[in-house]
């Protein structure tokens, strides 16, 4: 299915996390990068603000067009620095690895509520557009998740190396 790998993409993220160490949560290798728990908090933020947009976008039926996209490709290029919108941002907070762990789960059961909810002809046929991307049907968006999940979790192993 469409979604396998954003479910294997939060497999690896949640196995990642157990292997570490509380204090390496908050770490920073340079003032200017995330530590894990804002990784963590963003990839938080940002399943919630999409699944949250996904039900008004259906909701409201608003059509877009699916294009054929390399979704994979167009997310783990990091050879250029994407800035996070506001909303997005993570706010600092000094979370425990378990508050982490609580702001996974209750982000991946909203988007599991939405899947289970939404019927497929939804799932091409609405969606709303990405800042840079374009327009992204609602089953684009949900590998979206998964595909940024990925490329933060790249961050991750860097920030931790």
């Amino acid at each position: 299915m469409y979604y396998v790998k954003t479910y294997e993409a939060r497999e690896e993220l949640l196995n990642l996390l157990d292997g570490l160490e509380e204090e390496t949560l908050h770490a920073k290798k340079s003032p200017e990068l995330w530590s894990v728990s804002e990784n963590v908090e963003h990839l938080y933020l940002i399943e919630n603000k999409i699944v949250n947009g996904l039900k008004k976008a259906i909701q409201a039926k608003l059509a877009v067009e699916e294009k054929e996209l390399n979704l994979k490709k167009i997310l783990a290029n990091r050879t250029y620095k994407v800035q996070a919108p506001e909303d997005i941002v993570p706010s600092g907070h000094p979370y425990t690895k378990a508050e982490l762990l609580q702001l996974l789960e209750q982000s991946r059961a909203n988007l599991n509520n939405f899947i289970q909810e939404a019927d497929d002809e939804s799932l091409h046929a609405y969606g709303f557009s990405h800042r840079w991307i374009g327009d992204l049907s609602a089953q684009q968006w949900v590998q979206l998740i998964g595909f940024h999940e990925r490329r933060h979790i790249d961050q991750i192993k860097e920030s931790i190396q």
